[in-house]
């Protein structure tokens, strides 16, 4: 279209092409309302089925146990609750439950009925907690009763996280919980049989194993005190029954005898006479002999005590006793009685002392392995109780999980409701005879409209002064008026 001056000669134009193009124009005006009229007739009629339901939080319906509820988030999941509504593991559960397809339908004409359920259901979030539904359909009735099959399966899906939330989590709680409940079981009779091992090495007992200690070292001590005192009293006892030896009596008498010469002879002789010096080297050699003798006792050994016992009951070895030996028995006897008594006592005390340092010596390697045995304690200890703190919180949780799907059981039928039911029969949508004639006129408008463009741009003869200056490339100088023929006289 060419571009004009102003915008009176573009109106004009258009006029003049209204005009001209006027039976191209208004045959589609004539011809489309009348079929409007014959669609609206031949149309099928549609019904539109309306329900609205309320999913409402825990907080709002009972804020007291909102801690151990589970929030639906219906803002969030509203876009994936209504394309899992539209697909088929939704729908193809609502036909079956309208007994519409089978196990023996063919799953084509399943996804077809699936498909074309899909495109007549419509879902929308009205606020924050309204769910509004749309279901349109050929006939009145049976949209409702589809309408109220797919709100059960949508409301299945709007609570399903929930429950399926807390059924998986007692689930996983359970086997956590049995888990937890074979360690405990392992870490207390790890640690019951460390303890009965050890019953005599434990911590516990570290005190009193100290003074057990301490005690010993005083029974040691005065044990060793006893000892040396019964050896002492053993060596004197000794000494005195080595005096008891026959054969420093018989010195002792030879020096008795000797002595009471030598005073004889000193009285009638002086100390330089032979017979003088002789007894006095007697003397002193039988004194140095018992002296030596006393001086060099040894210990007596069973061979000796025999020969003394033998001697103590009258017996003698190689010979009879004579009147020395019979007056030196009863001494024997009470003599060796009690040295028989020292040296048991100092056999005792030797085993007792022997003992308890043998007791000691075990209760300083228990005392010195206190340490690793502690050390090994604590850390079972620790592994008893971390089993201990893990199952308990495991079982805590398990209890509020158990608690939560009650409380979801319980909340149930409150928590989604039917605002408004579907009306059965349902409401007619299709639109009436007016609104088709309307549609007519405007589609015939717009159809002449568009024809007659169409024509006036594909003629392409000159009609306009624009026209022939465009074509010729010179300007337009005079129009000649359109002069009419005269008419011939008669």
């Amino acid at each position: 279209m060419a571009m004009f001056e102003t915008t009176s000669d573009t109106l004009a134009y258009l006029l003049q092409v209204a005009w001209r193009r006027r039976f191209l124009a208004f045959i589609p005006v004539l011809l489309l309302p009348p079929l409007a009229l014959v669609a609206a007739t031949l149309a099928p009629q549609r019904y539109e089925a309306r329900m609205t339901l309320l999913v409402q939080e825990p907080s709002k319906l009972n804020p007291i146990l909102n801690d151990i509820a589970v929030n639906p988030n219906l803002k969030e999941r509203i876009s994936a609750l209504i394309a899992l509504a539209h697909s088929e593991v939704v729908l193809g559960r609502v036909l079956e439950d309208m007994g519409r397809v089978g196990p023996s339908t063919d799953p084509r004409d399943k996804e077809n009925m699936v498909r074309n359920l899909s495109a007549a259901v419509n879902i929308q979030l009205v606020g924050n907690d309204i769910i509004e539904m749309r279901l349109r359909a050929l006939d009145p009735t049976s949209p409702s009763i589809t309408l109220e099959a797919l709100s059960k399966r949508f409301i299945e899906r709007v609570v399903s996280p929930e429950r399926t939330a807390v059924e998986d989590s007692e689930r996983f709680l359970k086997g956590q919980m049995d888990e937890r409940r074979v360690a405990l079981d392992r870490a207390e009779r790890a640690y019951s049989d460390f303890k009965s091992a050890n019953a005599d090495k434990l911590p516990a007992i570290y005190n009193s194993t100290v003074t057990r200690l301490a005690q010993l070292d005083q029974q040691i001590e005065q044990k060793e005190m006893d000892l040396g005192t019964a050896d002492a009293t053993l060596q004197d006892l000794r000494r005195r029954l080595a005096t008891t030896n026959p054969l420093i009596g018989r010195i002792e008498e030879s020096i008795v005898q000797v002595s009471a010469d030598l005073a004889s002879l000193r009285s009638r002789y002086t100390d330089q006479h032979s017979e003088v010096q002789a007894a006095s080297r007697r003397l002193e050699r039988l004194e140095s002999e018992r002296q030596h003798l006393l001086s060099s006792a040894r210990d007596i050994e069973s061979t000796d005590l025999d020969r003394l016992w033998n001697l103590a009951a009258g017996v003698t070895q190689g010979g009879s006793g004579d009147s020395s030996d019979t007056r030196t028995a009863p001494l024997l006897v009470s003599q060796l009685q009690k040295l028989q008594e020292a040296q048991a006592k100092k056999v005792g005390l030797e085993k007792e002392v022997e003992q308890l340092k043998a007791a000691s010596v075990m209760l300083q390697r228990d005392i010195a392995s206190f340490g690793p045995i502690e050390a090994q304690q604590q850390s079972l200890d620790r592994a008893v109780k971390t089993a201990q703190d893990n199952y308990d919180t495991l079982a805590k949780r398990y209890e509020m999980a158990r608690v939560t799907g009650a409380l979801g059981q319980f909340e149930a039928p409150e928590r989604v409701k039917t605002l408004e039911p579907p009306a059965n029969p349902a409401t007619k949508v299709t639109p009436g005879y007016f609104l088709y004639v309307l549609a007519g006129i405007a589609a015939g408008l717009a159809l002449g409209g568009a024809l007659a463009g169409a024509a006036e741009l594909l003629d392409n003869r000159l009609r306009r002064p624009q026209d022939f200056a465009r074509v010729l490339g010179v300007p337009i100088i005079a129009r000649i008026p359109r002069i009419d023929p005269v008419p011939r006289a008669a």
